[in-house]
């Protein structure tokens, strides 16, 4: 399937220099259709599937991260946009040319046949290159948006952004002590707690 035309860009105002951080909201309108969603979803299933640490992507609201990143009025959000929409065309199109179904109606052997033609740059055959930065970049954004939730900072093990009652205590001895290996590699001084 040939990769399709890039959408128009958005013409709407953005935050502006001034977010209203407490009462956050989406000033722009969402593009994605249900049948992009979908797709999404999908995506996110074989991307990120269920692991013991963590659930599927496509049972997080991820499809919705992209959804309101593509939809954005800014120049990195518009770039995407330009990559992304097209890449959701061309997953139906290259499915159905494959399968005779579009991507939501493939099971997960065809999705998965679909996605290793793009997935890995080893495999790049010329007609293939557009949809192959489509993948890296809808992986790309699949992981940011799996990362900033609770389920993904949970898998990772992150630990900050924490209340601390009382004074802080300061970093523990173990934390301490890899600070001070890392800095006699490089020659510095180590510090002392306190």
């Amino acid at each position: 399937a040939g990769w399709p035309a890039a959408p128009q860009p958005l013409t709407v105002a953005g935050y502006g220099s001034d977010p209203k951080i407490t009462t956050p909201s989406v000033p722009w309108p969402l593009t994605l259709n249900p049948h992009q969603h979908e797709i999404l979803r999908i995506a996110a299933d074989l991307m990120l599937p269920e692991d013991a640490r963590s659930p599927s992507g496509g049972s997080l609201p991820l499809d919705a991260f992209i959804d309101e990143w593509i939809s954005a009025p800014y120049p990195l959000h518009q770039a995407d946009r330009a990559l992304i929409l097209p890449g959701l065309q061309w997953l139906d199109a290259e499915t159905t040319r494959r399968f005779g179904v579009d991507f939501t109606q493939a099971d997960e052997v065809q999705h998965r046949a679909v996605f290793d033609t793009i997935a890995y740059r080893s495999n790049q055959q010329p007609e293939f290159a557009d949809a192959i930065r489509f993948f890296a970049r809808l992986r790309t954004l699949m992981l940011a948006g799996f990362y900033s939730l609770p389920q993904g900072i949970k898998d990772i093990g992150y630990m900050g952004n924490q209340p601390v009652e009382g004074d802080y205590p300061g970093p523990t001895q173990e934390a301490t002590a890899h600070l001070n290996a890392a800095l006699a590699k490089l020659g510095l001084k180590p510090v002392t707690p306190g």
